[in-house]
């Protein structure tokens, strides 16, 4: 599955204990955000976030525990994570948020992008494909993960909004992450699931790890924000497709990837080359 996997799960440890430490200070130390954060919507929102780094720690434990058994579901997951870290800190750290925990920010995204690089660069994509059954709906998966090029018109619009007015916005720091990295990712591995290409079946699992979370956690904010009395735009329907049909997505791959090679795999595996 991988070349050598130890110096991944030292940086692996190494982000749970930062998670942990940065995601219960957002919790539990009052006031922490606020010097940093204008808009009071957004801020209400950064708890539930935290919350869900804060479970992030242990599931990302468990998924390095379980790699380390041969679980290629296991390694998926491991990779999704480290993305959802890489992508979520990013905020922290390019928003300049200097709490007392910004060095532990800053060692989140680098150790994750670090790590979820190398693990990508040094795993067998075709074993991936070897490995997944030929009952995988990949159409749908592949539509799944396409679907976050849908924000591509409403982020377009919002940058002109800001262009015009010479001013910037306190996310729009998602302009560069989207339509920079995350969009071109999401809608390249789409075509490649939906072809049945290799590549397709490595990558599909980890972003879809990456846009069940994030459909969670940007559903529940909004809906935490209603609660809050702050009102929801339209894209919180976005989100609620995320979080519905990307955990499903997510639940139908993980199914029909196996730990052992499909027959016909095997079977090619096991024949002698030709002289």
């Amino acid at each position: 599955m991988h070349t050598s996997l130890r110096s991944h799960y030292l940086m692996g440890t190494v982000v749970v204990a930062f998670l942990a430490i940065t995601a219960s200070g957002g919790l539990f130390v009052e006031g922490l955000y606020r010097p940093f954060v204008q808009s009071d919507a957004l801020l209400a929102g950064l708890p539930v976030q935290d919350f869900v780094s804060l479970l992030t720690a242990p599931l990302l434990l468990a998924a390095m525990v379980f790699t380390a058994r041969g679980s290629r579901r296991a390694f998926v997951a491991w990779v999704g994570l480290l993305v959802y870290v890489a992508y979520y800190y990013a905020f922290y750290v390019f928003g300049f948020m200097y709490t007392a925990f910004y060095p532990l920010y800053l060692a989140l995204v680098a150790l994750s992008t670090f790590s979820f690089v190398g693990l990508l660069a040094g795993a067998d994509a075709e074993a991936f494909r070897e490995h997944a059954s030929e009952r995988m709906p990949v159409r749908f998966i592949g539509a799944v993960l396409a679907t976050p090029v849908l924000l591509v018109p409403l982020w377009v619009s919002m940058i002109f909004k800001g262009i015009a007015a010479q001013q910037a916005g306190e996310i729009d720091l998602v302009f560069v992450l989207d339509l920079g990295f995350l969009i071109p990712a999401v809608l390249f591995t789409g075509v490649q699931i939906w072809r049945r290409r290799a590549v397709g079946y490595l990558l599909g699992g980890v972003l879809l790890v990456k846009s069940a979370i994030s459909g969670v956690l940007l559903t529940a904010g909004s809906l935490w924000g209603l609660y809050l009395g702050f009102p929801a735009g339209a894209d919180i329907v976005m989100y609620l497709f995320l979080a519905v049909a990307g955990s499903w997505a997510l639940v139908l791959y993980m199914r029909n990837l196996q730990d052992e090679p499909r027959p016909e795999a095997r079977s090619r595996a096991l024949r002698p080359a030709s002289s």
